[in-house]
């Protein structure tokens, strides 16, 4: 019998984990062996139109990215209950939550070629646990996503405990360290 746990007590314990003295010590290394990862992937080679997240609260950091040429990046804005992405035209302002956002042009979501999404926890399904607000399960189910997903996240927050719910949707792949 599989036993699972309830969502929101896994999410505390991950917020928890993040702020472990040594998962922040050790996040940069982190970031950067995923980083790595990335930059050897196909999809990524051959993307155009990429959507990023600015990393908060413990996060995989991949802002190193935005120094590639030739390529467009987009970050997250929440509106009410939506995502749009925008285009990142080397500056951010902080929005209404206090988390960056780029000042250029919203992209149609359809133009995406690739987005990484950041998670809390990911099972070895390819589905995550955010913060539990929906925005990026509403944002996939919502508009016709062609784009590849791929959660980005430590493999110290990838379990089973957790079972998806009809709502959530699987992503294309879990990149980790």
């Amino acid at each position: 019998m599989l036993l699972t746990k309830n969502k929101e007590e896994l999410r505390k314990e991950a917020i928890k984990k993040r702020v472990d003295v040594n998962f922040i010590t050790s996040i940069n290394e982190i970031s950067s062996k995923i980083l790595s990862k990335i930059l050897n992937m196909d999809v990524f080679k051959h993307a155009k139109n990429i959507a990023l997240y600015y990393p908060i609260k413990g996060e995989i950091d991949l802002l190193a990215l935005l120094k590639i040429q030739n390529k467009n990046f987009y970050f997250p804005k929440c509106n009410i209950l939506n995502l749009e992405f925008l285009k990142y035209e080397n500056e951010f302002i902080n929005d209404k939550f206090n988390i960056p956002i780029p000042t250029g042009e919203k992209i149609n979501p359809c133009d995406l070629d690739l987005i990484f999404v950041p998670a809390l926890i990911a099972n070895t399904k390819n589905y995550r646990l955010g913060y539990g607000k929906g925005f990026y399960d509403r944002f996939f189910s919502t508009n016709n996503i062609k784009a590849k997903k791929y959660i980005v996240i430590s493999k110290l927050f990838i379990n089973n405990d957790f079972t998806e719910d009809n709502f959530d949707i699987q992503c294309d792949g879990i990149i980790c360290d």
